[in-house]
């Protein structure tokens, strides 16, 4: 047990890029459940085109997750960057956002949106797309002046 315990505690450890990258899944699990749940209620609105609805609802993830990403994943705590960070971090978010449109769009020509759970389904898998882009991105640029600290910078 305790050995399981001591694993989890040396995975979670901001300063290796293993801990880092455990984090950043952890948030993009949280990101991914905000984009959903944003999608599903933007669906609800009458009018709403459901492309519309998916690039505001990863908007909604990206600002999710630069919050959780620079205080718990690359602790950036005390940095006076926010505003470069939160710049650089959505520019690295841009790419990956496009991706995640043109995917919920070409599923969309594939497979018909009429269900729930096929909206859903399409919505997911444009999320996770692009999850290695944003890591690296988020690691070698927007939080690097933290992110790639060793135990003896800090």
């Amino acid at each position: 047990m305790w050995g399981f315990v001591d694993l989890i505690l040396r995975l979670l450890h901001r300063d290796r890029m293993t801990g880092q990258a455990v984090r950043f899944i952890v948030v993009g699990v949280l990101n991914t459940l905000v984009d959903l749940g944003a999608f599903y209620l933007l669906g609800l609105i009458p009018g709403m085109p459901l492309v519309v609805a998916k690039g505001i609802s990863y908007v909604l993830g990206i600002c999710n997750s630069f919050f959780w990403n620079k205080y718990w994943t690359f602790s950036a705590r005390g940095s006076d960057r926010g505003k470069r960070e939160f710049a650089v971090f959505f520019a690295v978010n841009m790419p990956p956002l496009i991706v995640n449109v043109v995917v919920f769009t070409v599923l969309g020509l594939w497979i018909d949106s009429g269900t729930w759970w096929i909206r859903m389904g399409k919505a997911f898998a444009a999320a996770v797309v692009s999850v290695t882009w944003n890591f690296l991105g988020s690691r070698y640029l927007a939080f690097r002046h933290t992110a790639l600290k060793g135990p003896r910078d800090a």
